[in-house]
């Protein structure tokens, strides 16, 4: 943790000497210029040596998650978000099959960006990303496919559950309040290892848990908080703004957007807090 400057004692010191080790603030040290650098090297003034930046100090946990709550409306953010929400709009069209075609592109595009989000946002790279990286029709059905193992993914034993043992109201509740509890270790399953199979690995679950169970249980506060505020304003929108005329179910489809698009920058941001990023490509 920085401490403050040497000569400035009332302010935060933002270089260390590589060699005296003495802190320094921004004004205090010397700058050389040298042309094999173009940018001036950082000297200590106390005994000429070169000095290095410090670590910037970590946001409060409360600041964090408060950055990745505007980050979706931002200029970009709502941009983002007014793009993604065309392809549920045209799932009103009331032909059957135009309807489920434009459900499997809003559900694939929407699933991609989601993980791409947590990435970026785990990495604490600026903004939202912009492409779902699609290059063929099997890469969107993989994408949907993600989706549907995040949403059903930790309910399997409980709907085999349901199949095998029918009737059996208490076990079948059990494990799917099991498959609550799992559901974020499902998405960190999937994001970490790049792999939707994985999602579906209870062994994989078990090793996120067992990895910091006090970190995955604040991890699964937030999924359950925000799922429950994405869904009542989803159903709010839905009997109110979804009334109107032409218009009602696109904007319907941005306040799912908005609400997944959420959910994604908050997991994001638990990731980078807890050092859990991907590694990069």
């Amino acid at each position: 943790m920085a401490g403050p400057c040497q000569t400035h004692p009332g302010t935060n010191a933002t270089h260390e000497c590589t060699q005296c080790g003495a802190l320094h603030c921004t004004p205090c040290l010397k700058r050389l210029v040298t042309e094999q650098n173009a940018r001036p090297l950082t000297i200590c003034p106390r005994c000429g040596a070169l000095a290095r930046p410090l670590p910037e100090p970590e946001r409060p946990e409360r600041d964090d998650f408060a950055l990745a709550l505007r980050r979706p409306f931002d200029e970009e953010g709502l941009f983002l978000v007014a793009a993604l929400s065309v392809p549920y709009w045209l799932t009103a069209i009331p032909v059957a099959s135009v309807s489920t075609f434009f459900n499997v592109i809003y559900l694939g595009t929407l699933s991609a960006v989601y993980f791409q989000i947590v990435e970026h946002v785990g990495r604490d790279a600026p903004g939202l990303p912009f492409s779902a990286s699609f290059t063929s029709r099997w890469d969107l059905f993989l994408s949907f496919l993600r989706g549907l193992v995040c949403v059903l993914g930790g309910f399997w034993p409980a709907i085999l559950s349901e199949i095998l043992l029918p009737g059996n109201v208490y076990l079948t509740l059990a494990l799917a309040l099991v498959g609550i509890a799992v559901t974020p270790a499902v998405i960190l399953a999937i994001a970490m290892t790049g792999h939707t199979i994985n999602g579906l690995w209870p062994v994989a679950w078990v090793a996120i848990v067992s990895h910091s169970p006090g970190a995955y249980g604040k991890l699964l506060g937030l999924f359950v908080a925000s799922t429950a505020a994405g869904m009542a304003a989803i159903l709010l929108a839905a009997y109110t703004v979804g009334l109107i005329p032409f218009f009602g179910p696109y904007l319907v489809g941005v306040v799912i957007t908005i609400a997944a698009v959420v959910q994604a920058t908050l997991v994001g941001t638990w990731v980078r807090r807890h050092a859990w990023a991907p590694p990069e490509d």
